[in-house]
């Protein structure tokens, strides 16, 4: 029984620095394309070119906010809130709960985004 539980302690590490090691990815990745935009923009302000909304735009640094995006995002969160519910759920405990905060989001996205589509 206690190799097991040594077993079991070993995934849980492993599983932990698997999933810090995708965020620090992806985190990384991120950061890469925000400098490389950054680069960009300074070149076209030393060559004298004249900045625009359109250019921002363009260089993904401005973007225009639409309720659909809301929509989607509240869409996203509440279908990650009721899986991690339910797959917490069937693991047993109390973690189930966790799943409440993606969900609660995804709703007021939700509701947000209908608000801005009714002005």
């Amino acid at each position: 029984m206690n190799e097991l539980a040594y077993y079991d302690f070993i995934m849980h590490i492993t599983a932990g620095v698997a999933f810090t090691l995708i965020i620090i990815v992806i985190l990384l990745i991120a950061h890469r394309s925000k400098i490389e935009k950054q680069k960009t923009l300074q070149k076209l302000i030393e060559n004298g070119r004249e900045i625009t909304p359109e250019v921002l735009e363009e260089l993904g640094l401005k973007k225009k906010r639409r309720p659909q995006d809301d929509f989607r995002k509240g869409v996203i969160l509440l279908v990650t809130g009721v899986i991690l519910t339910a797959t917490f759920k069937l693991i047993g405990g109390i973690a189930w709960i966790f799943g409440f905060l993606p969900m609660i989001l995804g709703l007021v996205y939700i509701a947000f985004s209908r608000f801005k589509i009714a002005k």
